[in-house]
């Protein structure tokens, strides 16, 4: 009886809502981007502290109802919400700017760099920030600022790109999470997709790898792929 009751204690506690999760704050708000492919910006801000959910999308056209293979005029976009108490508009504007280059021509509408202001307050810095970098840089800034008017989600194969190519890992968040949509909105999620997509230190692995929700038999193999990531 012992040795049952252990092993149910363990599927409940394999099961259960990661602590991360658990601990997401009500108020958020909200940063909508574009760094070219949004996959690679879906990691990038998914391991930053603060950031409570990120998902991927198409934003800143007049297509409607836009897909991957019928985009029209919009652009690959990441959507991120974060917690103000601990992270502030601008510091995510640095990660904007530094994570890719404004400064390029691109081939292709859809990997366009833009940002879509969702107050007064977000158009005034990023307004600021894209005026500064330009004088910094002595370089024009490609990156188009739009009023945010909507966001469409792409579909579920792009979310947590990464994440879904591990099949393991995903049937443990299925068997917390009823949907793919749910597994999408975990911060949980966030910061697994965001070290396995090469983002991330390994001390900052190791220290929130409690959080995740995760089995523990999956720690060293996690962190092996952190290690070999790394960018």
């Amino acid at each position: 009886m012992k040795i049952l009751s252990q092993i149910i204690t363990k599927i409940d506690t394999i099961n259960a809502v990661p602590p991360i999760d658990i601990s997401a704050p009500q108020e958020i708000e909200t940063l909508t981007c574009a760094m070219g492919c949004f996959w690679g910006p879906d990691c990038k801000f998914g391991v930053v502290e603060g950031v409570v959910r990120t998902r991927v999308g198409y934003a800143g056209g007049t297509t409607k109802e836009p897909t991957y293979h019928n985009l029209g005029d919009h652009i690959e976009t990441i959507q991120i919400d974060y917690d103000p108490q601990k992270i502030s508009y601008g510091y995510m504007l640095e990660v904007f700017w530094n994570g890719h280059k404004p400064t390029r021509t691109v081939w292709k509408r859809q990997y366009a760099s833009a940002l879509f202001f969702h107050n007064d307050q977000q158009e005034k810095l990023a307004r600021e920030t894209r005026d500064k970098l330009s004088l910094d840089l002595d370089e024009q800034i490609r990156t188009e600022l739009f009023h945010f008017s909507k966001f469409h989600m792409a579909e579920m194969y792009h979310q947590k790109y990464h994440l879904q190519g591990y099949e393991g890992l995903m049937a443990e968040y299925r068997a917390i999470y009823p949907s793919l949509g749910d597994i999408v909105n975990s911060t949980s999620a966030a910061r697994l997709n965001g070290f396995i997509g090469g983002y991330g230190e390994v001390s900052q692995f190791e220290e929130e790898f409690p959080l995740l929700g995760l089995s523990m038999d999956k720690q060293g193999f996690l962190k092996n792929i952190v290690k070999r990531n790394k960018r």
